[in-house]
């Protein structure tokens, strides 16, 4: 058979790959044989070594040889049935069954002409000596030795079969060519040697060497197709700082942190060069972002540009116009705002304003994206609170001219995350806060004391200050043991909260939702009660407690950021987190948030416990499932990928000189 080309044709070519196994295959994302060479092991079992019942170790996953002694077999209940025996007399072994039938069952049956059994799995702790439950059992030593690679399956196709289709596959293996640049090759095993040892490897130091390598490949090849487009742009090389920006800075009322100053060196460095600023700026609620944002947009007006902040919610853009007003109003910088809610004849004028030139900052919702809105020369992009937006709205407002981007976010990213969700942005993280912020008394509160809690939201109440009421749901789950949260809303605005004025909202509300937060940051609410809608987009200083409902069903990045949303005025803040589960770990870890006020711990703890997934909740970031790399295990090599990719697209933004690199990109879902 030829080689040449044989990556690209279908599985069908593979020994005992039919028409119909082809279709399940397909089910499996397999359609070439290059596609069986990439679909790597899931896990392994371990037959590098064969021990004898009384050399195994309690606690461990082991593959074990001897005589199988005192077989036995009886029913414990309809149709179920319990096999017993010992390995040599040293080790236990139990099996559970489902056989109806008159007789023994098949696998007593197999296991009576058996003089010698291999057995493979968990070993406990036992009563007499170590036992094993429900291990694989083979009457014959088992066919691979070494590392036995198991592969994700579906119904009709078997492990075995994918272990002979994988060696199948790698017949052709010597067709695969080496994409990443020769100067990274050194650091790596061989691709072709890697692909090899990935589906069968030596021993456990080859299998870490290969994994290694084809982790970083699949960073770099991920890195490299969010950069690509954008470094091939060019940027706006803004003035330096003069007069505008040193005026802007000595009228701060406050001395800025150390993460701040070192944050704004950034951005001056950023939209002083000619390459595009692509950078986000993450960091606590009230850790100072704005500030950062301000001095951008300062820069920017300085060098004759126009900047445009986009924000998630109207009440956040009328917030953030305000307050650009206040700090860069007597700079001579013209700021508007243009959103949804405005009249036709408002919105329709700050467009003409900026088509002509006359507004040097903008700060509004999706309403800044629209077809309606032309620039005259927007050089500066602004994108507040990003997780609540997806890449093409991003791409949108690029897409009004050729700006530098500055994006912000209030809620702490674990760095691995962050590389990944923001690959082709350059991340500056501001960890101080500022001296006048105080952290969020955070107290976790048993449901039997309910009422108590929300006795002391009235009692703050009366004193003149403001509380939220957060619920995670917004109507009935059939999976969920919880109450309808608007129903629960209802009560509590009937009940404990009946003498507060008290407003609600969730997501599934109108222009109605704007309404009821525009009224509660006016101060005409005492109590919103309301779904996570307000993670972000509030900025009430006068809101000193929150209340969480069923705590443990949010994340714990979720629940800090909520918490963020108190104690921003001259009044320290108050958390209480109602939880209804008695599960310690759900207990556990509602503890990692009443015990730090760290976000980016949390965002870390929340990784760690949760996964990715979860914390991404739907991907709209266009996330791959990466086959190997491991955004916990692998941070070092994200960094190292990221930092590769820039290097090489600042010698070759076009990839002229690496065509088997470029090629490789097609293979690669971003």
């Amino acid at each position: 058979m030829q080689t040449q080309g044989m990556l690209n044709r279908p599985v069908s070519v593979l020994p005992g790959v039919g028409e119909k196994k082809a279709k399940v295959l397909k089910g499996l994302g397999l359609v070439t044989v290059r596609d069986v060479l990439f679909s790597f092991p899931r896990t392994y079992k371990d037959f590098q070594r064969v021990l004898r019942p009384e050399e195994v170790q309690p606690g461990e996953t082991q593959l074990v040889q001897g005589p199988l002694l005192h077989l036995s077999e009886r029913p414990i209940s309809q149709g179920r049935r319990l096999v017993q025996a010992t390995l040599g007399g040293q080790l236990g072994l139990t099996w559970f069954v489902y056989h109806r039938a008159v007789g023994p069952s098949f696998l007593c049956r197999k296991l009576q002409k058996a003089k010698q059994v291999w057995v493979y799995g968990l070993v406990k702790e036992g009563t007499l000596f170590p036992e094993m439950t429900s291990p694989e059992v083979y009457t014959s030593p088992p066919e691979h030795q070494g590392l036995m690679p198991v592969y994700p399956l579906v119904s009709g196709i078997t492990n075995n079969q994918r272990v002979n289709w994988a060696r199948a596959a790698l017949r052709f293996v010597g067709e695969l060519r080496e994409c990443l640049p020769p100067e990274l090759c050194t650091s790596y095993m061989d691709r072709q040697e890697a692909i090899r040892q990935i589906h069968f490897p030596a021993d456990l130091p080859s299998y870490e060497r290969a994994r290694e390598r084809l982790a970083f490949e699949e960073l770099f090849l991920f890195h490299l197709g969010l950069q690509r487009g954008q470094r091939q742009r060019a940027g706006i090389a803004h003035a330096p700082d003069g007069e505008l920006a040193s005026r802007f800075l000595a009228r701060l009322p406050f001395e800025l942190t150390d993460d701040q100053k070192a944050a704004l060196l950034q951005v001056k460095e950023d939209m002083e060069s000619p390459r595009p600023m692509r950078r986000l700026i993450q960091g606590e609620v009230g850790s100072g972002k704005t500030i950062v944002a301000e001095y951008g947009a300062v820069k920017a007006a300085a060098s004759g540009g126009q900047v445009a902040m986009m924000v998630p919610t109207e009440v956040l853009a009328q917030q953030m116009a305000e307050r650009f007003k206040a700090s860069l109003g007597p700079l001579g910088i013209r700021v508007e705002l243009l959103s949804g809610n405005m009249k036709t004849k408002e919105q329709d004028g700050v467009r003409r304003a900026l088509a002509a030139g006359e507004v040097d900052v903008v700060v509004g919702t999706h309403a800044l994206i629209t077809d309606k809105v032309e620039y005259r020369n927007l050089t500066l992009a602004i994108v507040d609170e990003q997780h609540r937006f997806g890449v093409r709205q991003r791409a949108a407002l690029l897409g009004k001219g050729n700006p530098d981007l500055l994006v912000m976010s209030a809620t702490p990213i674990p760095r691995s995350l962050a590389l990944t969700i923001y690959g082709d942005l350059d991340i500056t993280e501001i960890r101080q806060l500022p001296a006048h912020r105080q952290p969020v008394d955070t107290r976790l509160i048993h449901p039997n004391r309910r009422a108590d809690v929300y006795r002391y939201v009235l009692s703050r109440v009366q004193q003149g200050e403001q509380a939220y009421v957060v619920f995670p749901l917004v109507e009935e789950s059939e999976h969920v043991d919880l109450k309808a949260a608007v129903q629960e809303m209802e009560e509590l605005r009937k009940g404990l909260l009946a003498e507060a004025r008290v407003g609600l909202i969730h997501g599934q509300m109108g222009r109605e939702k704007e309404e009821v937060f525009q009224a509660f940051a006016r101060g005409e609410l005492d109590v919103l009660i309301a779904t996570t809608v307000v993670e972000v987009g509030m900025n009430v200083p006068n809101a000193t407690v929150m209340v969480i409902e069923n705590a443990e069903r949010f994340g714990l990045a979720q629940l800090h950021q909520l918490r963020g949303r108190v104690g921003r005025g001259k009044k320290p803040g108050i958390c209480f987190l109602l939880a209804y589960s008695n599960s310690p770990q759900a207990r556990a870890r509602l503890e990692v948030v009443r015990r730090s006020n760290d976000g980016f711990f949390i965002a870390e703890e929340d990784l760690r416990l949760r996964g990715p997934g979860d914390l991404l909740g739907v991907r709209q970031w266009g996330q791959p499932l990466f086959r190997l790399a491991d955004l916990q295990r692998d941070r070092e090599l994200l960094q190292a990928a990221a930092e590769a990719v820039r290097e090489l697209l600042s010698r070759d933004a076009l990839l002229a000189g690496y065509p088997e690199l470029a090629a490789e990109l097609d293979h690669f879902p971003i």
